[in-house]
C-alpha cells in the first residue's frame, strides 16, 4: 500500500489503495521508472524503493 500511496502523491496512480499489484499499479511503477531512467519492470525492486523514499 506505501507504494501505491507514494505514486499517487506523484501524481504517477489513480487506483485504490489496496495493496495489490493490478495492472494499473504495475504500469504506474513502469511509468515512474522511466521518468526516473530506472529499468521498467514494473515491479517494486530496491532501486525504484529508493527513489520513492521508502526504506525498510
Amino acid at each position: 500500500m506505501r507504494v501505491q500511496m507514494e505514486l499517487k502523491s506523484r501524481g504517477y496512480y489513480d487506483g485504490p489503495i489496496d495493496g495489490r499489484m493490478s495492472i494499473d499499479t504495475r504500469n504506474s511503477i513502469r511509468a515512474f521508472q522511466l521518468v526516473q531512467r530506472l529499468p521498467e519492470t514494473g515491479n517494486m525492486d530496491n532501486a525504484t524503493l529508493a527513489k520513492l523514499g521508502i526504506t525498510y
